[in-house]
C-alpha cells in the first residue's frame, strides 16, 4: 500500500488557545521560573500533539478484491481478413509459380492499379507497410519494372511455401513422457502451475477442439485455410503441439502438459490443412493476428529454408510489442536454421533425444538458441492427437512447445520481457556439446525449474485505484494467478492493472494493461467503470488486461507525479522480492 496521505489535525483550534495560555502563564515570571515552566509546558504540548494528531487515519476506506485475466479478442482497431487463395497445382520447390508478394507504403492506394497487372488475392498491413498477394502471368522482371512506376512501391518477391517441422515414426517406442523430467518440469510445478494472465497463440494445423484432455483451455482462434473461426485440426500436428504445451494435468486422463493445463489460455491459429503445406503470407497473417488479439507467446512449429519480407515484417511487429516467439529450428539435419526461427527476434529451438544427444534430424547453425526434447524413432514424444486419441511424434516441432510451456511458466512467476526471458533461459540452460554456446546445441538444454526460480528480471502485476479527478488513490500487487486485494480511500474510484513487461517503468508497447470495464479494442479515457463504494465495504471486481499493441492503443496516462509514485512503488516491491529470495 502507499503511505497514508497527511490529514489535517482535528485539534488545531485547541492548540491555538493552549499556546496563548502558555504565553500568559510565563509572563511576569523570573528567568529561571520561566525556563522551568516553559519546559513543563513543552512536554505537555508534545503529549497533546501525539494524542490528537499522530498516525492519522483516512476518513474513508473500502476494499476491492478479485482477479485480473487476459482479455480474449481484438486489442486494436477492427481488422478484416480477406479470403486466401490456395495454390491450384502441385509445386515441387518452395516457390508458388505465378504468385508474388508486393510491398507498398501503407499510405499508397494502389489496389486498383495492381488489378491491371493481375489478380489481388489477399493483403496484409503491418504498421506503415502493406503487402499484396498478386497472381499474374507476367514474369517477375517485367512485373518489377511495371510496379516501380507506381508511387509507394517498396519491393517484390516470390510467394513461398512452408512445411511442418516434424514427422511421425511408424511404430511407437516409448510409453512414458520421459521428456518432462529431462527438462525438470515436475520440479517447476512445485513452484508454479501457470496463469491465465497471458494467452499463447499456436500457429499450426489447428487443434482437436473436442479432445477431452484439452477441454476448457481454448480462446477463440482463426482458420486461415478456410477463413472461418473454427480452427479444427484435420492433420494432427497442431493437436500434438498443443498437448505438449497444455494438456490437462492430474486429471486421470491421457498425458501431462508443460504448463499443467488448468490455467493456460491457448489461441489456435490454423495455417495448415491436411497436406502439411502452407505459405509465408498465411503464416505472416497469423503472426499479426496473434499480436492484435492479445497473445504474449507465439509457438510456430513450422519452417521454410528461405526468408521473406512479409514474414520478417510480421516477426518484427511481434517483437516490437514484446511477444515471445518460439520457433522450430527445422528437420533437415543440416547446417542452416529454418525461417522464421532464423530471425534474431525469435527463439530458435533444436531437438535432443532422451540421452541428451542432438537428434540427427535437428538443424543447426549460429541462430540456434536452445535445444529441448524432440525424441527419435526409438524414444518419441507422446502427446494428444486428433479424434480424441494420442500418438507419438518426433521433430523440432515437438521441441519448440516444451520451451513455449516453460516461457509461460516463467511469465506466471513475473519473469517477463522478450530479451530478459531469452537471457534467463541462457543463464539456466544445461550446457551440452562443446563447452559454452555452440551451433549444435545453442546455449544448451532448457531447464524449467532453474528458469522459473531464477532471481533476476522479475516484474509484479500491480493493481491501482484512481479517483474521479484522475489522481492516484492506492496500489497493491496481484499474485501469480492475478488475484488481488486493494484498499481504496475514496468512495468513487476506477481500478486499473499494469504489468511492465519490458521493465522500462513506463506504460509502453507490449505491457499488459487493463481496467474494470475494459471490453477490448482501444482503451479510451471514458471507458473505465467508476465503482461507488460504501464505507468499509468489500466488493469483488474481476476484469481483463491486454497488451498495448500500437499507437492507437495507448491508455490515458497519469500525471508525471503519479506515474513516478507507481514506478517507485513497483521498484520497492521488486527490491523486497529479491531481499526475500536472498534471506529464505
Amino acid at each position: 500500500m502507499l503511505p497514508e496521505r497527511e490529514l489535517p489535525c482535528k485539534s488545531d483550534y485547541k492548540l491555538s488557545w493552549l499556546l496563548r495560555g502558555m504565553m500568559f502563564l510565563v509572563s511576569g515570571m523570573t528567568p529561571r521560573g520561566k525556563f522551568r515552566r516553559s519546559l513543563f509546558m513543552l512536554l505537555a504540548l508534545s503529549v497533546l500533539l501525539l494524542n490528537n494528531c499522530s498516525a492519522p487515519q483516512p476518513t474513508f476506506y473500502a476494499f476491492v478484491y478479485g482477479k485480473v485475466s487476459a482479455y480474449v479478442g481484438d486489442v486494436t482497431r477492427s481488422l478484416t481478413f480477406p479470403t486466401v487463395s490456395s495454390p491450384s497445382k502441385e509445386i515441387e520447390s518452395d516457390i508458388i509459380e505465378g504468385q508474388y508478394v508486393v510491398r507498398f507504403d501503407a499510405s499508397s492506394s494502389v489496389k486498383q492499379q495492381l488489378s491491371l497487372l493481375g489478380k489481388v488475392l489477399d493483403e496484409l498491413r503491418v504498421q506503415d507497410e502493406i503487402y499484396y498477394l498478386l497472381e499474374t502471368f507476367i514474369d517477375i522482371s517485367s512485373l518489377r519494372e511495371e510496379l516501380s512506376k507506381i508511387p509507394g512501391f517498396l519491393g517484390i518477391e516470390p510467394h513461398r511455401l512452408m512445411i511442418l517441422s516434424s514427422f511421425t515414426p511408424n511404430d511407437p517406442g516409448f510409453y512414458y513422457q520421459w521428456n518432462l523430467p529431462l527438462i525438470r518440469v515436475p520440479e517447476a510445478w512445485s513452484v508454479t502451475r501457470g496463469s491465465d494472465i497471458i494467452t499463447i497463440a499456436v500457429i499450426d494445423s489447428g487443434v482437436d477442439l473436442s479432445h477431452e484432455d484439452l477441454r476448457g483451455i481454448f480462446v477463440p482462434g482463426y482458420d486461415f485455410v478456410d477463413n472461418d473461426t473454427i480452427p479444427q485440426d484435420d492433420n494432427g500436428h497442431g493437436t500434438h503441439v498443443v498437448g505438449i504445451i497444455a494438456a490437462l494435468t492430474n486429471n486421470n486422463k491421457g498425458v501431462a502438459g508443460v504448463t499443467w493445463g488448468q490455467n493456460v489460455k491457448i489461441m489456435p491459429l490454423k495455417v495448415f490443412g491436411s497436406n502439411s503445406t502452407t505459405t509465408h503470407f498465411r503464416v505472416a497473417k497469423a503472426f499479426v493476428y496473434a499480436v492484435d488479439h492479445g497473445a504474449k507467446i507465439i509457438n510456430a512449429s513450422l519452417g521454410s529454408p528461405g526468408p521473406s519480407a512479409d514474414l520478417q515484417a510480421a516477426v518484427r511487429y511481434a517483437h516490437q510489442n514484446d511477444v515471445v516467439m518460439v520457433c522450430a529450428a527445422g528437420n533437415d539435419g543440416s547446417y542452416g536454421i529454418d525461417y522464421p526461427a532464423a530471425y534474431p527476434e525469435t527463439i530458435a529451438v533444436g531437438a535432443v533425444t532422451k540421452d541428451y544427444i542432438r537428434a540427427s534430424y535437428s538443424d543447426y547453425g549460429p541462430e540456434l538458441d536452445f535445444v529441448a526434447p524432440g525424441g527419435d524413432g526409438a524414444q518419441p514424444i507422446l502427446s494428444t492427437w486428433v479424434n480424441g486419441t494420442y500418438r507419438y511424434a518426433i521433430g523440432t516441432s515437438m521441441a519448440a512447445p516444451h520451451v513455449t510451456g516453460i516461457v509461460a511458466l516463467m511469465i506466471s512467476r513475473g519473469i517477463v520481457g522478450v530479451e530478459n526471458i531469452r537471457n534467463v533461459l541462457r543463464a539456466t540452460a544445461i550446457d551440452l556439446g562443446p563447452r559454452g554456446r555452440d551451433d549444435y546445441y545453442g546455449a544448451g538444454l532448457v531447464d524449467a525449474y532453474s528458469a522459473v526460480t531464477f532471481e533476476e528480471g522479475w516484474q509484479p502485476l500491480i493493481v491501482f485505484s484512481v479517483d474521479e479527478n484522475g489522481n492516484l488513490d492506492n496500489v497493491t500487487v496481484a499474485n501469480a494467478l492475478g488475484r488481488f486485494t486493494l484498499e481504496v480511500r475514496k468512495p468513487r474510484v476506477k481500478i486499473y492493472a499494469w504489468l511492465d513487461f519490458d521493465g522500462d517503468e513506463n506504460l509502453s508497447y507490449g505491457d499488459l494493461y487493463g481496467y474494470y470495464g475494459y471490453e477490448g479494442g482501444n482503451p479510451v479515457p471514458s471507458s473505465p467503470t467508476v465503482l461507488t463504494l460504501a464505507m468499509s465495504q468489500s466488493r469483488e471486481v474481476n476484469f481483463n488486461a491486454a497488451p498495448l499493441v500500437d499507437s492507437s492503443n495507448r491508455p490515458p496516462e497519469l500525471s508525471a507525479q503519479d506515474m513516478q509514485i507507481l514506478a517507485n512503488y513497483k521498484r520497492s516491491i521488486v527490491e523486497k522480492h529479491y531481499l526475500e529470495l536472498k534471506n529464505r
